[in-house]
């Protein structure tokens, strides 16, 4: 007798639970039950981030499965208070519904790839998408799996997310140009531009970017405070952001510096060493000024959920500065980069011919991009394997610190870019401590040395047949993660041609003018 609809789900539940044990929690056919309804779901997915992804399940009847999915959303889960944003409408092929439960039921769900499903969303004003617009989706278990990873982080949720990531950014820059408010007639604004390797323009971009490499620092030292991170030596935990804040007397501007020279000695250069100079160049007045709206923020992000979820924070920071042009160039849009990574990245063939499961292989991968912005490819593309390490019973929390060493190369010609890029990367697992980066600033432009003519394109110098270690030695000597000379020319020699797995970068195009009207 075939099984019963509730039995397939448990065994659905168990299966997805296999899949990512670490990353998320599957209760199917379980006592969660919903606020004003005490109806429970068939399969409830509680992310770490503690956003709720439904799974509405038929054997044969699409129409229901849709109407139930639909009805999910924006109820509460009486148990976590958590709205629900995000549901999935699943019908049952026959090669599973036809099983009679338990071993055959379980292996037909791991066999099959005729699963249908449906993805909805509540957006602004009680609208809902559906994700596709019309049809069914079809795919395996691990397919589901990886919709309803993506599903956890609702882009209206994000968006929002955004929105204060951007007010705190514009406030801090605002309180900024109050106690500096003349570009050319105070010397505070250019020290920092330069810092950052910039100009202190009039229209405040980099001023911005100096709020936003405070903010990330704030968003990861208390990241690091919530995994108990150790320093001094093991000796004692990071303290929380808000240890340094006094009612009176407001932000202990050296002691927040000081801790971040503790984390510093650890590691973690990409995110502490920037900020702690800009921090440092400020007057106290002006700390205290800047300090509280980007704080502010950064407790709503964090509320939010931006330090429980692997890829939450660059994804926040991407849409800001990609798809809100908060910088004035040309970065890749997060949904762009989603898509190439998944079109480079098969599921069923992992880079270099590699296993999946096979950690030593995956954690070896060299992946490049050599024009690398603020990282969102290189975000992407580790994402994906590293989701798809997860699904084939690995630990992504492994590839951590090898991928961050070895495994991903970016390169750039703006300091801030190498400098965000390595924030994003870093930011997918920011209580692992990792032994250094292959991002590089490339030189551009000619050389400083004035006994040198040479000119150099950035990467398109990487073109040439051979590859010299000395590419860079007329450029500034620092990685995001502060090395010298001699480690940046050792780091150069592995830019080989011939070694790298994958390279992702996408190339823009000109623009012909008939088609800008």
């Amino acid at each position: 007798m075939p099984a019963r609809e509730d039995t397939i789900n448990v065994q659905l539940g168990e299966v997805l639970q296999e899949l990512r044990p670490s990353s998320w929690r599957v209760l199917a056919e379980h006592q969660r039950t919903l606020r004003d309804t005490n109806a429970r779901p068939d399969i409830l997915i509680e992310e770490p981030a503690g956003w709720p992804v439904v799974i509405e399940a038929e054997r044969e009847n699409y129409a229901s499965a849709e109407s139930d999915a639909q009805a999910r959303l924006g109820v509460v889960v009486n148990e976590t208070g958590r709205p629900i944003e995000s549901a999935i409408a699943l019908v049952y092929p026959p090669d599973v519904r036809e099983q009679t439960g338990g071993k055959a039921t379980r292996a037909a769900l791991h066999a099959t790839d005729a699963l249908e499903y449906a993805l909805y969303t509540a957006t602004a004003g009680d609208l809902v998408e559906r994700l596709p617009e019309s049809g069914w989706l079809r795919g395996s278990a691990r397919d589901l799996a990886m919709l309803a990873q993506r599903a956890a982080i609702p882009a209206p949720r994000v968006e929002r997310l955004v929105d204060t990531l951007e007010h705190g950014v514009n406030s801090a820059e605002g309180e900024f140009n109050r106690h500096h408010r003349e570009h050319t007639g105070d010397h505070l604004g250019p020290e920092i531009a330069e810092i950052l390797g910039q100009s202190d323009d009039q229209g405040g971009q980099t001023r911005r970017m100096a709020m936003t490499v405070l903010i990330n620092a704030l968003i990861f030292h208390e990241s690091l405070a919530q995994a108990e991170f150790k320093v001094d030596d093991d000796q004692r935990r990071v303290a929380r952001v808000r240890d340094f804040i006094d009612d009176d007397s407001g932000f202990d501007q050296q002691r927040i510096i000081d801790e971040w020279h503790a984390i510093l000695a650890v590691n973690y250069w990409p995110i502490f060493a920037t900020a702690a100079e800009i921090l440092d160049r400020m007057p106290i007045v002006t700390a205290d000024a800047v300090l509280y709206p980007l704080w502010n923020a950064a407790r709503r992000l964090i509320s939010g959920g931006v330090t429980k979820s692997h890829d939450l924070t660059g994804v926040i920071f991407q849409r800001l500065i990609a798809d809100r042009k908060f910088l004035a160039t040309f970065y890749t849009r997060p949904a762009s980069a989603a898509l190439l990574a998944g079109l480079a990245i098969p599921a069923d063939q992992a880079p270099g011919g590699a296993e999946w499961g096979d950690e030593e292989t995956i954690a070896s991968l060299q992946i490049g991009d050599f024009a690398c912005g603020t990282g969102t490819l290189l975000s992407a593309a580790y994402q994906r394997i590293s989701l798809l390490h997860e699904l084939n019973e690995g630990d992504p929390k492994a590839l951590h610190a090898p991928m961050m060493a070895n495994g991903l190369i970016g390169l750039d010609v703006l300091n801030i870019s190498v400098h965000l890029t390595a924030a994003m990367l870093a930011g997918s697992h920011p209580e692992v401590p990792f032994d250094g980066e292959c991002l590089l600033i490339v030189p551009y432009g000619k050389s400083r040395d004035p006994l040198q003519a040479d000119v150099s394109v950035g990467s398109l110098d990487l073109l040439s047949p051979y590859v010299s270690p000395d590419m860079i030695r007329a450029a500034v000597a620092l990685t995001a993660g502060g090395r010298a000379q001699e480690e940046v020319v050792d780091l150069v020699s592995r830019v080989r041609h011939d070694t790298f797995d994958l390279v992702i970068m996408i190339h823009r195009l000109p623009v012909p003018a008939e088609s800008r009207r």
